[in-house]
């Protein structure tokens, strides 16, 4: 059972996550596995963040997966400004185990 059979082409028809779970009676982090899975294999999975339309579909044409492929760079650049910011932060943390308190 693939997550991509599911799917609609094109982002004017995405289904959202709990659809999918439904569907496929997945719950939603063995559902991003599945859809993480498939993209690593070449499907053409893409996300949609908007509100009027949130929800996964398949890339109807170039265009779209580029969209796509350009949240995950501005995604990727965010988690990156975070975790530097984290790195930062674990400079002025005390040494030792997680019971200091």
């Amino acid at each position: 059972m693939l997550v991509s059979d599911y799917l609609h082409r094109g982002a004017e028809n995405p289904q959202t996550a709990k659809e999918l779970c439904n569907l496929l009676h997945l719950d939603k982090r063995a559902l991003t596995a599945a859809i993480e899975r498939e993209r690593r294999q070449g499907s053409p999975i893409c996300a949609s963040c908007s509100t009027e339309t949130p929800g996964y579909f398949l890339a109807g044409t170039k265009e779209e997966m580029q969209r796509y492929c350009d949240s995950l760079h501005h995604r990727a650049a965010e988690i990156y400004k975070t975790r530097q910011a984290c790195l930062n932060t674990l400079d002025g943390l005390p040494e030792g185990g997680a019971n200091n308190g």
